[in-house]
């Protein structure tokens, strides 16, 4: 103790002498200051790091609060009917019970992620626009950094907009603390907003990167989510033809195609292929040479994605895989698609939950675990892959009146699907078989749709933002919607206290209205 002491006296001493020293005031910094940064494409790519390391907030298994367990991917997977959990630790998503309110942290870090993207995200954007970097070494690269950036700064928006509809839209730096307090724009300005930013992404970003950078974002990965976004729009507006037919042109210029094998997607040696627009590069398994992103905080590790994808999923196995709650396929997917080979190969019979555990991102079995002591898993978030924009674009087709061409998008899903299962034996080759190009009933065709996206993409995060779009642009009513299998098809006993009128929306975080004089009403019914 006394060692202690005597040590603290010495830096107090030390500190003092050094801040009164007059000759220290001119002094040059001792680290480098942003004045002087961002003078090679080594710093550039430093913070634009930062950028890509806000998303890893989501998928931290501390997070929030370094609380074991935290988990907040379950904002994004339990909402909707296609996953339910065996144990009710996140009811106010499962349920939309009290629990779902202004002070619910999960909500609230996420709100908090999306914006340090952005901010990270203002700041790449400045420096590539103010800082003549021509005869850098590297200065192709720093050019495309502004696409980067851009591309991240519009998911985030299109993640606000999904979850929180009318938040701030910040497009510049804050530098002056009075430009801190900035007032919620239209729901449909934020989604704008995403789409403005993977527009402008496109024209600075590469068609590819080299081996050493892969994982990086591309043109693709702009265009998949310029589709996604003007589709959304168009929902929330009455089909805008418009916005349709953009992305129906957009969707054109994607050059990527459907990997053979389905489970490609979601195994830790396929990431970054064929399919894929954009994935949150995780650890490395075995010798793979992924984008690896640095760790966002010195008291965790966001490299570990070992989260939902391996504590949640996993039968067991101990320590932190041995997880208080596992995420289960509802009895309604189950039920209407359980003989899919896309459902049936992540069913295993012997999980203990009745083969409920959706195992997606988990096989083949072992591949996609790190070693001891982190468990987990080591393979990628696929955040955007063609699958899902394709079946997108069977909706665009469908409501500008091309149901044949909508119905040929479908099938090439389902052919996919029904080769690669008869091909690996996890399929029987019949299922699923195509739909009848000459079906013509619109009803019919927006079902199929709905049914093909419900089991292709089971467990991906998608579900909730389509019930919601769906539900505005009157293909489907969420009213009265409560636990039972036609519906929410939970597994607590706990009822669902969904109200159509509130929960579309989640709360803007009350630490945000607290701290943001501009902001001076929550969402309805908070």
């Amino acid at each position: 103790m006394k060692s202690k002491i005597k040590s603290l006296f010495i830096l107090l001493v030390i500190f003092n002498f050094s801040a009164c020293n007059p000759d220290l005031v001119d002094s040059p910094p001792l680290g480098p200051t942003e004045a002087i940064y961002f003078s090679n494409a080594n710093e550039f790519r430093a913070q634009l790091v930062g950028v890509y390391a806000s998303y890893y907030d989501w998928y931290h298994y501390s997070a929030p609060s370094f609380n074991p367990g935290g988990f907040v991917t379950g904002t994004f997977l339990l909402p909707g009917d296609d996953l339910t959990e065996s144990n009710g630790n996140r009811t106010e998503v499962e349920l939309f019970d009290g629990g779902l309110n202004p002070t619910q942290n999960r909500i609230g870090f996420i709100f908090q992620a999306c914006y340090k993207a952005i901010s990270r995200a203002n700041v790449t954007i400045e420096k590539v626009n103010t800082i003549d970097f021509s005869q850098f070494d590297g200065a192709d690269e720093i050019a495309k950094m502004e696409g980067e950036a851009l591309f991240l700064r519009g998911y985030a928006y299109y993640t606000l907009f999904n979850l929180f509809g009318s938040v701030p839209v910040i497009t510049e730096r804050i530098l002056d603390k009075d430009k801190t307090n900035n007032p919620k724009s239209p729901a449909n300005d934020v989604i704008s907003q995403a789409i403005t930013d993977a527009e402008n992404a496109i024209a600075s970003l590469p068609d590819s990167w080299d081996a050493a950078n892969v994982g990086r974002i591309t043109k693709n990965s702009a265009r998949g989510l310029l589709v996604k976004a003007l589709i959304f729009r168009a929902n929330y507006n009455n089909d805008d033809d418009d916005d349709l037919n953009k992305a129906k042109q957009v969707y054109s210029e994607i050059t990527r195609s459907l990997v053979p094998d389905f489970i490609d997607n979601f195994n830790s040696y396929t990431e970054n292929n064929e399919e894929s627009l954009f994935e949150i590069q995780a650890a490395k398994a075995s010798s793979l040479n992924n984008l690896i992103l640095h760790n966002d905080g010195a008291w965790r590790g966001v490299e570990n994605m070992s989260v939902y994808r391996g504590y949640m999923m996993q039968p067991g196995g101990g320590g932190f895989n041995d997880a208080s709650t596992k995420f289960l396929v509802t009895e309604k997917l189950m039920n209407n698609f359980g003989t899919d080979p896309r459902i049936s190969v992540f069913s295993n019979p012997e999980d203990g939950r009745d083969g409920r555990i959706f195992q997606k991102y988990n096989l083949p079995l072992g591949v996609n675990e790190l070693t001891p002591p982190h468990g987990g898993s080591a393979n990628n978030e696929r955040l955007l892959r063609y699958a899902d924009i394709k079946l997108l674009i069977a909706e665009a087709e469908l409501k500008t009146g091309n149901a044949a061409a909508a119905i040929s998008q479908i099938n090439e899903v389902r052919t996919r699907a029904r080769a690669w299962g008869s091909e690996s034996g996890y399929g029987d080759g019949v299922i699923p078989a195509n739909y009848n190009i000459g079906e013509t009933d619109e009803n019919t065709i927006m079902q199929w749709i709905m049914d093909e996206r419900f089991v292709e993409l089971a467990g991906e995060g998608q579900r909730w933002d389509d019930l919601k779009r769906w539900h505005a642009s009157g293909d489907i009513n969420l009213t009265g919607w409560d636990g039972s299998v036609s519906n929410f098809s939970t597994n607590l006993a706990s009822p669902v206290q969904f109200d159509v009128n509130k929960h579309l929306l989640f709360p803007i975080p009350q630490t945000e209205i607290e701290r943001n004089s501009a902001i001076n009403q929550n969402n309805p019914g908070y």
